[in-house]
């Protein structure tokens, strides 16, 4: 009598997975050899690794990019009665720390690349101004000159788009701040982790004070401390990560090649300006039916952003179409360093699988 074995429950390829290698791991047993385990000698040299690679005067480590995002906006100093504006379509993590400051979260509506811009927002722009975050989405570089000329200060969100350009513009280098998250499942990973990063000195200085205090009378201080073993991870992986971004641009063009002809939308509008932190399609169905299809696959897909923002306030989605169809649309595929050829070429197989019936 023959028994039908089912597929374990388990998923097989998740849709996130850090890259770590056996130099990951000796970086690391090398700080725990010495014994210096806090935060030391080598945050300083994560930090000044980071700012010469994005060509930045220098930067300010933190245990979260929320951490590193809540040091920009104080550093600008915004504060109670301030306005900031966010995309809707973004993680919790940006509204979280634009409220720790006490200033007002102002959501906006992004455009068809799932990225905010000075158009969209335009029409939020008040006296209370005080930042605009702008979030380059899944590796996306925005359109950051136009933001820009809105004439209000502006926080690069890079934590998913370091390495990203549009031309000769770098993600990260035009706008006021930098923030980074080096979270598991980012481009780059300490484990968790974040670094806001500034050209300006007088900012880079607020940024330092902010976080150490100053000499002479005291004043709050946010001792926010990265460790010595998450910076020695740092520098290996940054040490690697042009090797990273390629893999993802090896794995996206063949996505692009393998999932042609499905019914899907494929980011080919995007594929010039992106480092593919995610493989965003566009699909026609029900989100939840599409998940389970492939769960039982064992593959694990996602949809762009858990949540919108705008939902949890409580405010309608006839404010925000393009986000409000984006969430309905947009699911995501693996696409990271760590994925083996055998792991992509089944995704794709799948993918047929799913998309063709």
């Amino acid at each position: 009598m023959s028994h039908q074995v089912e597929k374990p429950a388990a998923l097989i390829i998740p849709h996130s997975k850090p890259c770590l290698g056996d130099e990951d791991l000796r970086a690391v047993a090398s700080v725990l050899e010495t014994g210096m385990i806090a935060e030391g000698a080598l945050v300083r040299e994560f930090e000044e690794a980071m700012s010469r690679y994005l060509g930045l005067r220098g930067g300010v480590a933190a245990p979260s990019g929320t951490s590193a995002l809540f040091l920009a906006l104080k550093a600008l100093g915004v504060g109670a009665g301030d306005e900031v504006i966010i995309p809707t379509y973004t993680c919790r993590s940006v509204w979280d720390a634009v409220r720790a400051t006490e200033a007002s979260a102002v959501l906006c509506d992004i455009t068809d690349d799932w990225c905010m811009s000075a158009e969209t927002i335009r029409p939020h722009v008040s006296k209370q101004t005080k930042a605009i975050v702008l979030v380059h989405t899944f590796g996306i570089m925005a359109e950051v000159d136009e933001v820009c000329a809105l004439g209000i200060p502006v926080i690069e969100d890079c934590c998913q788009s370091l390495g990203a350009k549009s031309g000769e513009c770098i993600a990260g280098t035009k706008g006021d701040l930098c923030v980074l998250s080096f979270h598991a499942t980012k481009l780059l990973t300490t484990g968790e982790g974040g670094m806001a990063l500034a050209n300006d000195e007088k900012l880079l200085r607020k940024l330092r004070a902010l976080k150490q205090g100053e000499d002479g009378p005291l004043m709050l201080r946010y001792r926010q401390p990265l460790t010595d073993l998450q910076a020695a991870l740092g520098l290996s992986q940054l040490g690697n990560y042009d090797n990273f971004l390629q893999r993802r641009h090896v794995i996206a063009e063949q996505y692009f090649i393998e999932l042609e002809g499905l019914p899907v939308e494929l980011p080919q509008a995007v594929k010039g300006r992106s480092i593919f932190f995610r493989f965003p399609l566009g699909v026609s169905g029900e989100f939840d039916a599409f998940r389970r299809r492939f769960d039982t696959e064992g593959i694990q897909v996602r949809r762009g952003v858990d949540s919108l923002l705008h939902r949890q306030c409580g405010l309608s989605d006839a404010t925000f179409p393009n986000a409000t169809r984006s969430f309905s649309r947009t699911l995501s595929i693996p696409l990271y360093p760590a994925l083996s050829p055998v792991d992509c070429s089944r995704v794709v197989e799948v993918c047929r699988s799913v998309f063709e019936n």
